[in-house]
C-alpha cells in the first residue's frame, strides 16, 4: 500500500513533537535538580526551607518552575517568605534563571548588638540567578525590589537604665522607611582566589528614593545611592572572629571602587579601601569629591557636631578650597575620607560614628 505524502509528513511531525516533548521534560527535570541541589546546600548549612510541591510549565520555548508557600529560616535568625516564587529560563540557556515573585515577599531579622530588629516587605520582587552549568552552584545572584518598606524596631534599653536616659545607640533609628527601588547583585568567581590579590566576592548596590531619618538641611529622602565593591581574598567561611581573623591577617580587604550619593543638595562620589584592625573593627581610607558642602555643614551644625561659629569658619574654608564646576554647576571639592576609632571623617569633619561589630 502506498503511503500518502501528507500522512508521512504528519507522522514525522508527530515524531519530532514527541521527541522534543521528551527532551523538554528531561531539561526541565535537570533545571529542577539544579535548584533542588542549591536548596540542599542551604539546608546543609543549617537553613530550614519549606514549600509546596513545585509545578512545571513554560513549554515549548522555556521552562518554568513554580512553588508556593515558600519560607526560609536561617540559623542567624533571618526569616524570608513569599506566597509564590517562579523560576524560569529559556530552553537554550538553562543556567540563566529569572526569579519572579508576583505577590512580593517579606523578611525579618532579629536585633543583634547596635542593629535593631528589622522587618522588610516588597510589593514587587524578582531577580536573576546565574548557575554553574556543571555544579549548579550560583555564580551570581541579583535581587530587585520595588515599593519596599524597611521598618526598624526600637532598641530596648538595658535593665537598670535610669528613666529619661538617652536611648541606646542604634545603627538605624526606630521607624518606617519606604524605598522606591532596590537592586543588589552579588557575584562569585568560578575559581576562588588563592590570596588577597584576587576577588572573592563582588557586589553592586543601587537604591533610589529611600526615606531616611530626616536632616533639616538635606531632607528626608535619599535620592540615589550606588555602591560598587569587591571583597579581596578567599571569603571567610562564616561571620565569626575565628573565620574573619585569618582573612584579615592574610591581607583581606574590601575595595570600595565607587560610592555615589545624592541626598538633597549634597552630591558625593568616593572610593576607599577598608580593612579590619587588630580588634577586628573597621578602618580605612580613601577620597571623595563633593558638591553642596554648605548643606553638609548645616547638617553637622543641626546635629550638634559643629557650633555655629565653627560652622561659619568651616564654610568659609571650604568655599576657598572649592573649585568651580566646568559646566557652570555648583563648586566641588576633593577631600580625604577615613574610618578609624569608630569615627567617619571627610577631610577635617567628623560626619558620623559607627558602633563595634560584634562577631559571632
Amino acid at each position: 500500500m502506498r503511503v500518502r505524502p501528507l500522512t508521512l509528513v504528519l507522522f514525522l511531525v508527530l515524531v519530532l513533537v514527541t521527541g522534543y516533548a521528551v527532551w523538554w521534560h528531561r531539561m526541565a527535570t535537570r533545571l529542577l535538580t539544579l535548584l533542588e541541589h542549591d536548596t540542599d546546600l542551604a539546608r546543609s548549612a543549617g537553613a530550614t526551607i519549606t514549600y509546596q510541591p513545585p509545578t512545571l510549565g513554560g513549554f515549548p520555548l522555556g521552562i518554568a518552575i513554580t512553588a508556593t508557600q515558600v519560607k526560609v529560616d536561617k540559623p542567624d535568625g533571618l526569616s524570608w517568605s513569599a506566597d509564590t516564587v517562579r523560576a524560569s529560563a529559556p530552553i537554550w540557556r538553562l543556567h540563566d534563571v529569572v526569579l519572579t515573585l508576583p505577590k512580593g515577599g517579606h523578611a525579618t531579622l532579629p536585633r543583634e548588638g547596635a542593629r535593631p530588629a528589622l522587618d522588610a516587605t516588597a510589593a514587587i520582587a524578582g531577580g536573576r540567578v546565574a548557575l554553574d552549568p556543571a555544579t549548579g552552584a550560583p555564580r551570581s545572584v541579583r535581587v530587585d525590589l520595588a515599593h519596599a518598606t524597611l521598618t526598624a524596631a526600637a532598641v530596648p534599653a538595658p535593665e537598670g537604665t535610669p528613666e529619661g536616659a538617652a536611648p541606646p545607640a542604634s545603627l538605624l533609628p526606630a521607624g518606617s522607611y519606604p524605598i522606591e527601588t532596590f537592586s543588589l547583585t552579588v557575584e562569585r568567581p568560578a575559581t576562588p582566589p588563592a590570596d588577597h590579590t584576587g576577588t572573592g566576592l563582588a557586589l553592586h548596590l543601587d537604591v533610589a528614593g529611600m526615606t531616611v531619618p530626616p536632616v533639616r538641611s538635606l531632607g528626608p529622602t535619599l535620592q540615589r545611592l550606588i555602591l560598587t565593591a569587591r571583597v579581596q581574598g578567599p571569603l571567610p567561611a562564616a561571620p565569626t572572629a575565628e573565620a574573619v581573623g585569618p582573612w584579615s591577617k592574610d591581607g583581606g580587604t574590601v575595595e570600595v571602587d565607587s560610592l555615589k550619593l545624592d541626598w538633597g543638595d549634597l552630591h558625593m562620589s568616593a572610593n576607599a579601601t577598608l580593612a579590619l584592625d587588630g580588634a577586628l573593627q573597621p578602618q580605612g581610607s580613601g577620597s571623595a569629591e563633593l558638591t553642596g558642602l554648605d548643606s553638609l555643614v548645616d547638617a553637622l551644625k543641626d546635629g550638634g557636631t559643629l557650633h555655629a561659629n565653627q560652622a561659619a569658619l568651616v564654610r568659609a574654608g571650604l568655599a576657598l578650597l572649592s573649585k568651580p564646576s566646568a559646566n557652570g554647576g555648583a563648586p566641588s571639592l576633593k577631600l580625604p575620607i577615613s574610618m578609624q576609632d569608630h569615627k567617619l571623617q571627610v577631610g577635617p569633619l567628623v560626619v558620623g560614628h559607627y558602633p563595634d561589630i560584634v562577631w559571632r
